[in-house]
């Protein structure tokens, strides 16, 4: 290391979590990259307002730590939370140790979105290890072999790792994070680029191809209608393993990060361009 890169302030990565199972899967990867980029490993735990709504409600489906569904009043949503986040804690904290890694951590109730977008102002990537399935009410009947035909992995390619390029200082630090996902992965790259007028949408696959060429990396570059249709569309039928988007890009703004977490249904990683 050179006196330069020692000089350099360390990169604060960010593993946002909630009280689903899929929250320590993300909290791993999380830790395995922020040890590859020698950062600060956060862990903020989210305590779903939604969630704890929804829980006073009569005929709901909730279950955090089992992932079967019962019937739960709002103090037991409570307690579940407090446990799984105590846990979480934990495993943050063997991961960093581990991994030799400084690291921090934190309770927030929020709405998932909300937290995910004030989480980006205050970190160099943000890793959203957030569940994507939302608690549903109550079936009459359920039928166990449908709900386990619907759970099951669907034998295909391996799945890509996604770039949403939307240009300036945040999109080429998006373009370098997910080639280096992309390799570390041996996974394919594929770069989304959303629709500009004219030659400013030529300029932007023009940058793209020549990132990728000056990273000596390949991957497919999609110019995308124009319209957030477009995008969300592109974004669910690429079944992506991880989607990269710049966290202050146009589609972190206002309402629309959520519709981006249900579109893409799989860890989304918001970069910032600092």
């Amino acid at each position: 290391m050179n006196a330069a890169e020692g000089d350099r302030p360390r990169r604060r990565i960010l593993v946002a979590m909630d009280a689903s199972p899929e929250s320590l899967a993300g909290l791993r990867r999380a830790a395995s990259l922020a040890a590859e980029l020698q950062g600060e490993l956060a862990g903020l735990f989210v305590e779903d307002i939604n969630l704890l709504r929804l829980s006073e409600l009569p005929g709901h489906d909730i279950g955090l730590a089992s992932g079967t569904g019962r019937q739960t009043n709002r103090a037991d949503m409570e307690r579940q939370m407090r446990l799984r986040a105590e846990a979480a804690r934990r495993e943050l904290e063997r991961l960093a140790l581990a991994h030799r890694l400084p690291w921090t951590f934190e309770v927030r109730r929020s709405r998932l979105d909300q937290a995910l977008r004030e989480a980006a102002e205050a970190a160099d990537l943000v890793c959203s290890a957030l569940s994507r399935q939302p608690a549903r009410p109550l079936a009459p009947r359920p039928r166990p072999q449908a709900a386990y035909a619907q759970a099951a992995p669907a034998a295909a390619a391996v799945r890509p790792v996604l770039a949403l390029y939307e240009g300036g200082e945040g999109g080429a630090r998006v373009l370098e994070l997910a080639v280096r996902a992309a390799g570390s992965n041996q996974a394919p790259l594929r770069v989304l680029v959303p629709a500009r007028a004219g030659a400013a949408g030529d300029r932007a696959v023009a940058q793209v191809v020549e990132h990728l060429r000056g990273a000596g990396a390949t991957g497919e570059v999609e110019r995308l209608p124009s319209g957030e249709r477009a995008v969300l569309a592109a974004v669910a039928g690429a079944r992506g393993r991880s989607l990269f988007l710049d966290a202050g890009g146009p589609a972190v703004r206002a309402d629309r990060l959520s519709r981006l977490l249900t579109a893409a249904g799989c860890e989304v990683l918001l970069v910032s361009g600092r």
